[in-house]
Formats: C-alpha cells, sequence, structure tokens
C-alpha cells in the first residue's frame, strides 16, 4: 500500500523505505547534522542541542541511521514533507530534496521522447572505424593559434580541446611535479591530473 506524498504529508507519515532513501543520501559525510542545526522552534530558537547531536550519532552503535532517528524526532512536530524539503534544499540536498517531491518542470529536460528500448536497438550513425578515428589521437590536425582563440564548449559550457591542444598544454604529459618544473599536479585511483 503505497500513499502518495504531497506537501503537506506529515513526515512522521513517510514511508520506512522512504526514510531509508533519504538516509542514504544524507548518512554519508553527516549531512544530516546540517539538516539537525538548522531544524528550528516556532519560538526561532534551535530544536536540536549539541547533546541531541551526540544521542543522534550514539545510534550509529545501535545499527541505525541518525537520519532516520532524526526524522523520527522531527516528525513528531508536525512538520510536513515540504518543510523537510525547503530545509534539504537550503542546505544544498537537492537529490534528496527531489526525492521527496520530484519537480514536475520538465522545460529542461533534453531527454528523446523515445522510449529507452528504441533508444538501445537505434542503428549507429557512425561505423566502428570512425569512432576509432575519432579517438584516435593522430588523426587531429593541429589548430593555429587563430582558430585556439573561439570559443569551443559543449551544451553545458565546458570547454573542448583537441588532443594535440592537451598535450601541447602539458608539455607532452610530462610527469614531473609542477614544483620541479613539470605539469603534474598529483594522482590518485583514476589516474593522473596535469596542469595544463
Amino acid at each position: 500500500m503505497s500513499k502518495t506524498v504531497t506537501p503537506s504529508t506529515y513526515v512522521r507519515n513517510l514511508s520506512h523505505g522512504m526514510h531509508r532513501q533519504l538516509a542514504d543520501l544524507l548518512d554519508p559525510q553527516e549531512g544530516w547534522k546540517k539538516i539537525a542545526v538548522n531544524i528550528m522552534k516556532p519560538s526561532g530558537e534551535a530544536r536540536y542541542s549539541q547533546f541531541h547531536i551526540r544521542r543522534f550519532e550514539g545510534t550509529v552503535q545501535m545499527g541505525k541511521s541518525p537520519t532516520c532517528e532524526l526524522l523520527y524526532d522531527w516528525g513528531t512536530t508536525n512538520c510536513t514533507v515540504q518543510d523537510l524539503k525547503d530545509l534539504l534544499q537550503k542546505n544544498g540536498f537537492s537529490a534528496a530534496a527531489s526525492l521527496l517531491l520530484p519537480a514536475k518542470n520538465t522545460e529542461n529536460v533534453n531527454a528523446s521522447t523515445r522510449p529507452v528500448s528504441s533508444a538501445i536497438n537505434a542503428p549507429c550513425e557512425m561505423s566502428a572505424a570512425e569512432v576509432i578515428d575519432t579517438c584516435n589521437p593522430h588523426t587531429y590536425q593541429s589548430k593555429g593559434p587563430e582558430e585556439n582563440e573561439v570559443d569551443d564548449f559543449d551544451d553545458m559550457g565546458i570547454g573542448r580541446f583537441s588532443f594535440t591542444e592537451v598535450k601541447q598544454s602539458t608539455n607532452n604529459f610530462d610527469i614531473r611535479p609542477v614544483s620541479e618544473g613539470g605539469n603534474k599536479l598529483g594522482e590518485g585511483g583514476f589516474g593522473v591530473v596535469f596542469k595544463g
């Protein structure tokens, strides 16, 4: 039995599954603490003190989620889903806020109306040879200085650079650290970061 969640739904009436989904987003990096310290009493003072925060932290040792415990406790004050959504958005937890009340604004949606299954089975417009040529750094032509001045950005405003441009700007991927005159800023599990 699933009830429709509306802005006026009480937080205490949210399903356990919804509490768990919110906990999955707020428990890591203790995001629930940001929410707790911003919950106010009607008088304007903070509802949760440092003592309360420590009590919620202690629930982890019992195998419980501090986010769920916070929501159960706050839910006793007749707070609504809209109150929670506003608090989540105010603190930068937009993914958690959209779980509660998904946005109905499809104005910015850039997806095709074609079903996913037909998109998967759609014929590819590029041959394998064309794909390989696109990925091959030797097929890129070096741009002249006047061409480099043209803004080349994708739809999201992220710059596009040819392999040759990246190779030149990193001094042929100079692996020496920047402190030694090279271009290596650091490295991690996913690769090496170069200054370009």
